[in-house]
């Protein structure tokens, strides 16, 4: 109990504040300012240290990684029919919630969303190898399987692990109202979760992660080609 509680506090603060010291520590002796890089350059540094953080938390818990997939790979298509079903309710309550939001704000969509699209624009190889591949993985075994070996309360762990998730997508805001986006990226952390209770599988949710940030790249270079 308390061991789990170790790894997953040391692989969220990995993630959120050590690894990014480490990193800024790093380009400092290297002389790289990473703020003055052109965005490419930012996306390729990006990718680079999410991979190696990947590598690392992914090392920490082989153990589970290893169990969950032979599960995972035996009944996929069980697992896939039970709750692909959540992906829809994600995608729905995504919708409702950015509707009343904009309502209220008239802001259409959070600085981070911005980011993403300009992205997806201007270093889409990058974007798709971050987004498709890298971020269901690594953000679900911080998220998700990190919170859950902290939480054993499932509701507590729901209601942390989604609002965490989605307050670390706010960073970028530059308004008080934009805060209120944390409800749209707070949806998809909270379901994922349930997913990983119901299942007690992380490739469930890193699954529907998949999915989710699949069809939003479609999507997004669908309309730059519009």
């Amino acid at each position: 109990m308390k061991t789990n509680f170790i790894k997953g506090l040391s692989c969220f603060l990995l993630y959120t504040f050590i690894g990014e010291f480490i990193l800024a520590f790093i380009l400092a002796i290297i002389g790289i300012h990473y703020h003055t890089l052109n965005l490419s350059s930012k996306m390729l540094i990006t990718l680079i240290y999410e991979v190696f953080l990947l590598i690392i938390i992914g090392t920490i818990y082989k153990e589970d990684i290893k169990n969950d997939f032979k599960d995972f790979k035996k009944s996929i298509k069980d697992y896939l029919k039970k709750y692909l079903k959540y992906w829809f309710i994600v995608i729905i309550a995504m919708i409702i919630s950015n509707t009343i939001i904009y309502n209220i704000t008239h802001i259409s969509t959070s600085t981070n969303q911005k980011n993403v699209i300009d992205a997806v624009k201007n270093v889409p190889i990058y974007s798709i190898v971050l987004t498709i591949f890298v971020a269901p993985i690594l953000e679900e075994l911080v998220f998700r399987l990190s919170f859950r070996k902290m939480i054993k309360k499932d509701t507590l762990f729901i209601i942390l692990s989604g609002f965490v998730f989605g307050a670390l997508h706010l960073t970028s805001a530059k308004s008080i109202p934009e805060l209120l986006y944390i409800v749209p990226y707070a949806i998809p952390g909270c379901i994922f979760a349930y997913t990983l209770v119901k299942s007690k599988n992380i490739f469930v949710p890193i699954s529907l992660h998949f999915i989710h940030n699949t069809v939003l790249i479609i999507i997004q270079l669908i309309l730059l080609f519009i």
